[in-house]
């Protein structure tokens, strides 16, 4: 018996050897390790890259792949590094030179080489280009995330509450669906938000929309005024995003300014009364801007871009009064299926750019009835005054015959 057992002792340490091969091998280091990666950035200022890695077979190429939320191309960014067994390389990205969109997402991912043809792709990684300037508190109130440097539960949640009033409202009046997600971000000052979109490279303006991300960036500044501030600028900057919620991001394009800029205007819960009194100044002084002027984004000139502003507001509101929420749906509607600015207003509202700027006029004055009735009927009071000037010299001879 113990013969026996001496017998098959060998046997059985040559078993557990081979079972145990294939884990042994599963357990032999693979060709390319990453020991290291790092990401981080100042606001507007630099963003840093890092990667640590070895491979046996040497390190031959590193590459640094970059995407932009919103955008389909994908920068490559070949490293320098000391060549050899082991690498340490990174890249910098001047925010000056090369912004990254302000509040968006980046991603960005590894591509190593060896000298043995391997090759290893790290899985993406991504962070929020936010501006880290500032310590952020955020209030939740789905899909609504406020976000403010203001230390105030009262100040937060009154954002919170302004926003998801309007949101519902604005997309219960154009039929459209919630966004997924929206981000408010409340600067203190304009200063703080204009140095904010001028370090991220856009342009300066009171507030902006970025529709594509689902962000807004408005300046509320923590004074006395607050509610009222909040009540006029999240529901202007909300209504760009829920127009883009309609129009998709390709039909987007094709909102002229006009409506964009003036469906937000007369979507502020407390319209500014000063364009008001800038409309009625211009139309006294025969300075109104033509409706075809202003399709295209609205020019930089203060004096210009505010009267724009004037005019787009009081034009929604004549088309709203005269056509309803189905008139104004149906020009989104146009537009989102990729129409011009004029072909917009046609095939939305069956009249005529010119006829819709005269009608409009004419409601300014006070006389838009009257307008509208000679512009419809424009063509058959010509014909009756031609008439009249006929008619005119055989009258006069009847009146000879009988004398």
């Amino acid at each position: 018996m113990v013969r026996t057992a001496a017998r098959v002792a060998p046997f059985l340490a040559i078993l557990l050897l081979l079972s145990s091969a294939p884990s042994l091998r599963a357990q032999e280091q693979p060709p390319i390790v990453v020991t290291s990666l790092s990401a981080g950035y100042t606001f507007g200022q630099q963003a840093t890259f890092g990667i640590e890695v070895t491979a046996d077979a040497g390190i031959t190429a590193l590459y640094l792949y970059l995407q932009e939320e919103g955008k389909p191309q994908i920068d490559v960014i070949s490293a320098p590094f000391e060549p050899g067994t082991s690498a340490r390389a990174g890249h910098q990205r001047d925010l000056r030179l090369y912004p990254f969109p302000p509040f968006g997402q980046v991603t960005w991912w590894w591509e190593i080489w060896d000298g043995a043809d391997h090759r290893l792709t790290t899985d993406p990684s991504t962070f929020q280009y936010v501006d880290n300037r500032f310590e952020w508190q955020t209030g939740i109130s789905e899909p609504i995330r406020v976000h403010t440097v203001v230390a105030d539960p009262a100040y937060l949640r009154a954002a919170l509450d302004v926003a998801q009033a309007s949101l519902t409202r604005i997309t219960q009046e154009l039929e459209a669906p919630e966004p997924e997600r929206v981000d408010i971000y409340l600067y203190p000052s304009l200063t703080d938000l204009r140095a904010a979109l001028e370090m991220a490279g856009r342009e300066w303006m009171g507030g902006q929309a970025r529709p594509e991300l689902g962000v807004v960036l408005v300046a509320v500044p923590y004074d006395d005024e607050f509610v009222t501030r909040m009540e006029q600028d999240i529901p202007h900057e909300l209504t760009h995003l829920v127009i883009y919620q309609v129009a998709g991001p390709v039909g987007y394009a094709y909102i002229p300014a006009w409506l964009n800029e003036g469906l937000a205007m007369v979507n502020q819960v407390h319209p500014d009364p000063s364009l008001d009194a800038l409309l009625e100044q211009a139309r006294l002084e025969g300075r109104l801007i033509p409706l075809s002027d202003l399709c295209a984004p609205f020019p930089t000139d203060p004096e210009t871009a505010l009267l724009s502003y004037a005019q787009s507001a009081s034009l929604v509101q004549y088309i709203r009064g005269q056509y309803g929420g189905a008139g104004i749906r149906a020009l989104l509607s146009a537009y989102a299926d990729g129409a011009g600015c004029e072909g917009g207003i046609i095939q939305a509202l069956d009249t005529t750019p010119e006829r819709l700027d005269l009608a409009w006029r004419a409601y300014l004055m006070g006389i838009s009835g009257w307008a509208t009735w000679l512009s419809d009927n424009a063509a058959w009071l010509l014909l009756w005054g031609l008439s009249l000037l006929l008619a005119l010299p055989m009258t006069g001879a009847v009146c000879r015959r009988r004398r």
